[in-house]
């Protein structure tokens, strides 16, 4: 790519040239056909003054025999240095007197009457044989003893064509002087107007991986590049929140996955440290293939999210019976419920749009949580009503409940509301995560709310899906 490609002032400054041959060139033409009328204009007025005198001549000739004799009165009169033609004729085309030489131009067949004065649109116009354009004017004149003659009388157009072709040459040279002057003015103009831009791009030359927290001075820029500050400044706003997310989810991640692999290592190490009975190995075996599997949920869970993030999952959403969908899931949790002590009911209507494999797992993990902290003899809700809009879908539980200070990092990954009563062995601090990519996936929403007693999460799936 050659440097006038890749450079925005010389580009412009090339356009600023451009337009101002354009403009001189048009403001010039303009100029120039005004001249050239006006000067015809002045030609014509000429032309009605001369054949005014001539005829005023013809007045005080005794016959027209004698314009023969005396042609230097009516020559003098129309001044052969200042370019003009003079013939007088009798009526029948007798010649009296004719100053044109050898020069060929059309005598028109109509003359001003001698009893009317000549008007401009009497005069015509005629290209001269040779070159040049002719302006010429007939009239008929009267002599003194009634003799009526014609009198033609043209203008030359060479010191009108000489006076507009050193205006044009000036015209030219004017618009070229002003599309260079124009130029390098624009160009020192745009590369002045473009420092600006030159600051914000040495200003974002500072953002790296490890200085993030660098913005664009918005503030100075013009309003041109304001737009383009700001823009870039939430770029940056984002990439940072998305690098520190991905620090901390890289730092929770290395931590929840050191545990299982320390498990797994510090038992296989001590197993193998002395011969042991075939039951022992049996155990050992047993324990690592419990932290085989909570690594491979790990694992499966983060798989998930990933493709969920870049929206590789295709959902198959269809009507479902919010109510049957419910008693599903009760059902499912019907045992480890009533091993903990305590119950689940459901309160459903109406239909949900929405992938069932995907709603299934989205409540399964809400039920999950709400068995884990629901206290003995508590009872679990599974509602569904419609809301504006949409579907509602909510999992309450009793329970000491959950922070302010939790919940706005509830749904976080690896985040732990309570890590002292969170099993790591069974929960890796993704289920709330997936909850939240499914909600996300379905263009709806989850909320969760808490008090003193009872905890609340809220599914909204609408009714279609929107692009957003």
């Amino acid at each position: 790519m050659s440097a006038w490609k890749r450079s925005l002032t010389m580009q412009l400054g090339a356009l600023f040239a451009a337009i101002a041959v354009v403009v001189f060139a048009a403001v010039g033409i303009y100029l120039y056909q005004a001249l050239a009328r006006q000067l015809q204009e002045r030609d014509d007025a000429d032309l009605i003054d001369r054949i005014s005198l001539i005829r005023h001549l013809l007045d005080e000739t005794a016959t027209v025999t004698d314009v023969s004799k005396h042609p230097h009165q009516f020559l003098d009169a129309v001044d052969i240095h200042g370019g003009y033609l003079l013939a007088i004729e009798t009526t029948d085309g007798r010649p009296l007197l004719r100053n044109v030489g050898r020069r060929n131009f059309t005598i028109p067949a109509n003359a001003v009457a001698t009893a009317r004065a000549p008007a401009a649109n009497d005069v015509i116009g005629e290209n001269e044989v040779g070159g040049g354009g002719l302006r010429i004017l007939a009239a008929l004149g009267e002599a003194a003893d009634g003799s009526v003659v014609r009198i033609v009388l043209a203008r030359t157009p060479y010191d009108r064509s000489a006076l507009l072709a050193a205006y044009r040459l000036k015209v030219m040279a004017a618009a070229i002087g002003g599309a260079i002057l124009t130029a390098l003015m624009g160009f020192l103009l745009v590369k002045r107007g473009l420092r600006q831009v030159r600051q914000l791009a040495d200003q974002a030359r500072k953002v790296t991986a490890h200085n993030l927290a660098v913005r664009l001075d918005a503030a100075t820029a013009p309003n041109e590049l304001l737009v383009l500050a700001d823009a870039f400044n939430a770029v940056l706003d984002r990439l940072q929140k998305s690098f520190e997310h991905l620090s901390q989810f890289s730092a929770d991640l290395a931590h929840d996955m050191r545990t299982p692999l320390n498990n797994l290592m510090v038992q296989t190490q001590v197993a193998l440290s002395q011969p042991r009975t075939n039951e022992e190995y049996q155990n050992l075996l047993s324990s690592n293939h419990e932290e085989f599997e909570r690594l491979a949920r790990m694992v499966e869970s983060m798989l998930f999210l990933a493709r969920a993030d870049h929206e590789e999952i295709l959902l198959s959403t269809e009507q479902l019976d919010a109510n049957k969908a419910l008693e599903q899931i009760a059902e499912y949790f019907e045992a480890p419920a009533a091993e903990a002590g305590i119950g689940i009911k459901v309160r459903a209507s109406g239909t949900v749009l929405a992938d069932l494999h995907l709603l299934r797992r989205a409540v399964n993990n809400l039920v999950a949580n709400a068995v884990r902290y629901t206290p003995n003899g508590g009872t679990i809700w599974l509602e569904a009503s419609a809301a504006d809009g949409g579907m509602r879908i909510t999992v309450i539980n009793p329970g000491v409940g959950i922070s302010a200070a939790d919940l706005p990092r509830l749904f976080d990954r690896f985040y732990r509301a309570d890590r002292s009563r969170s099993s790591a062995a069974r929960s890796a601090g993704l289920g709330l995560a997936i909850v939240r990519s499914i909600m996300t996936l379905h263009r709806g929403r989850v909320r969760a709310s808490s008090e003193l007693g009872s905890t609340r999460f809220e599914l909204f799936f609408p009714d279609r899906r929107t692009d957003t």
